[in-house]
Parts: structure tokens; C-alpha cells; sequence
């Protein structure tokens, strides 16, 4: 796929992953529903593009502050622990996606393609080729024998 398409399956899964864990944890403290929430949003941005990573980051940063949060419901900025949180929440997905994205890149360029390898171990060195001009050149041949 090209361009944004990949980003579909990844930020929709992630984004019901995230939706999911953060009712089913509803209950628990809600620092240990935003780990688990984080943790899930570092798993969907892995296989997606650094802007789906951001996108599934802010998915989860509105359901954990309305759902674990303010447990009413309500999505509302509520000062600097909200920031916090959303700024966690989007940049482990963006970071995560980026480190997939690098290390891919990385890998890409450091493979070589064994027709590549292969001319370049088998090419003769410079030394071994007949200059052009010298008399010690090797007579050409045809299919009717020396000339």
C-alpha cells in the first residue's frame, strides 16, 4: 500500500484496542489503565506510519480521560496532567512508529542484492585488463579464428 492506507487497519485497531482496554480497566486506579493503554498504543504504532502512531496516541488519550479519568464520560481538558497525559499518549506513538520506520530504512539500505555482490566479487581488477594502445594486447578473435 502507498501513501496513507496503511494506516487504516493499524489506527482502527487501535484505536477499538484502546477504546476496549480503557472501559474494561474503568475500574482499576487510573494510572494503571493509562500503562496499559500506553502499552497498547505502542503495539498499534508499530506496524503503521508515525502519523497513524499519533493518531491511535490521541484515540487513547480521549478515552482515557473520559472513561478512567473523570469516570462520567465527559471529555474535557482539565489543566497539566492532561497535557501530560495526551503528550505521552502521542508521542509513544509517533516515537514508536518512527524507531519501526528507521530501523526498516536502515536494513533496506544495508541489504545488498546478490547480482550486485556477485559482479563485484567476479569483475577483473583493473591491472588484469589489456590497456588499448599496448602491444602486448591480446589479438581479437572471431568465430573464423585469429586476425
Amino acid at each position: 500500500m502507498t501513501r496513507l492506507e496503511c494506516s487504516a487497519w493499524p489506527l482502527a485497531g487501535g484505536s477499538a484496542s484502546v477504546f476496549a482496554l480503557a472501559v474494561v480497566l474503568d475500574r482499576l486506579p487510573w494510572q494503571v489503565a493509562f500503562g496499559a493503554v500506553t502499552l497498547a498504543v505502542a503495539a498499534w504504532a508499530w506496524p503503521s506510519p508515525p502519523v497513524a502512531g499519533a493518531g491511535v496516541g490521541a484515540v487513547a488519550w480521549l478515552c482515557v480521560t473520559g472513561f478512567d479519568v473523570h469516570h462520567f464520560g465527559d471529555i474535557e481538558i482539565t489543566g497539566s496532567g492532561d497535557a501530560a497525559r495526551a503528550g505521552v499518549l502521542v508521542l509513544a506513538g509517533v516515537l514508536v512508529a518512527s524507531v519501526r520506520v528507521l530501523a526498516e530504512a536502515y536494513g533496506r539500505r544495508r541489504r545488498t542484492d546478490p547480482l550486485w555482490a556477485e559482479f563485484h566479487a567476479t569483475a577483473p581488477k583493473p591491472e588484469d585488463v589489456p590497456a588499448i594502445g599496448r602491444e602486448e594486447a591480446a589479438p581479437r578473435t572471431s568465430d573464423r579464428g585469429t586476425e
